[in-house]
């Protein structure tokens, strides 16, 4: 039996039912801001997917090579080939085969002779051509390359798309983040104040025993280990600086 506010409000003009998309509007407006660098931010498109946008600026969205949830359908159609052309092709290595049959091996030669038997010519192998050659290398030409294929370009080639080239827009931003990189520098740390007395402390009772400040456990609140303790106060300048701290 239900509520009697609830029918009440089934029967009232102005109740609305929830609006499940204005609900998801809502929560999309209180996702965080994308955090990285500046160009990456620019080039961001809020109404595309995290795999479209990945796609569009030339980026992995993921190592895996198929992604999970299934993949977007790509309105692309392979142009079938023609009957003339298939017909071509089948003529063209049946002819190959028939001149396989026929033609002289390497290092062989073939005698001519007249009605009566006698010796008229010798045909010796064309050493430039060889058309058993010619149609292994045909064959291996014909093999299509998976790369190249819709449903085997994920498995032979990561985040390979043969539908779709890489635009220019996702060149330019992989270039700029590449040159922002190698332009970047490491920024450089130092000791805060608090740090610094807790420090000071430190060497005044202990002087250089940093095995000794790690078994304190008074003034190494933090519990820090030696090799934590001897990279804090070299940060810090070392030992003689550490002192002079007021």
């Amino acid at each position: 039996m239900a509520n009697p506010r609830q029918r009440r409000k089934l029967r009232s003009g102005t109740h609305r039912s929830v609006s499940h998309s204005r609900r998801a509007k809502t929560l999309l407006k209180k996702q965080p801001p994308i955090k990285g660098p500046k160009i990456l931010q620019d080039a961001w498109d809020k109404h595309k997917t995290v795999r479209q946008n990945y796609e569009a600026l030339g980026l992995a969205a993921s190592l895996a090579p198929t992604a999970s949830g299934g993949m977007e359908r790509r309105h692309h159609l392979q142009e079938p080939l023609s009957n003339a052309s298939t017909l071509e092709v089948s003529t063209s290595e049946n002819s190959v085969a028939g001149q396989t049959q026929t033609a002289i091996p390497k290092g062989y030669g073939r005698i001519i002779r007249d009605e009566n038997g006698n010796a008229v010519d010798i045909e010796l192998a064309d050493d430039e051509t060889d058309p058993q050659e010619t149609l292994e290398h045909k064959l291996v030409e014909d093999i299509p390359d998976p790369a190249q294929q819709e449903d085997l370009a994920g498995w032979v080639a990561l985040g390979n798309d043969p539908s779709r080239k890489a635009e220019t827009t996702g060149t330019v931003v992989v270039q700029k983040l590449e040159e922002l990189q190698t332009s970047s520098k490491p920024v450089p740390r130092f000791t805060s104040s608090a740090e610094a007395k807790i420090l000071k402390n430190l060497v005044v009772k202990y002087g250089e025993d940093v095995d000794a400040m790690a078994r304190d456990r008074r003034l190494n609140a933090d519990q820090r280990t030696a090799g934590e303790l001897r990279r804090a106060i070299r940060k810090a300048g070392g030992f003689a600086a550490i002192k002079k701290v007021d």
